[in-house]
């Protein structure tokens, strides 16, 4: 839940399309924060791993959990956001 004092985020799943998932996420304050979230994966198809990159950058394969979890750790500047591609 969104209360201005953390990051937040937003999470698309298609199994359709060749990115499986797009992860938005948000710094409403005043200060850089690095926070640890969790992704449910399920609906995006993956099962085993994924690709994450960050914006435009270099993928990282990543494990998924048996629930179809992975978690991020982004670091985001003060009103700023970044995302996440997921393959």
């Amino acid at each position: 839940m969104a209360d201005g004092h953390n990051l937040y985020g937003v999470l698309h799943g298609n199994p359709s399309l060749a990115v499986k998932g797009l992860v938005m996420v948000f710094n409403p304050t005043d200060k850089e924060l690095q926070q640890e979230i969790t992704l449910p994966l399920y609906y995006t198809g993956l099962s085993g791993d994924a690709t994450v990159s960050e914006r435009d950058g270099r993928g990282v394969k990543t494990k998924l959990d048996r629930q179809y979890r992975i978690t991020l750790t982004p670091k985001v500047a003060p009103h700023s956001n970044t995302w996440f591609l997921i393959r």
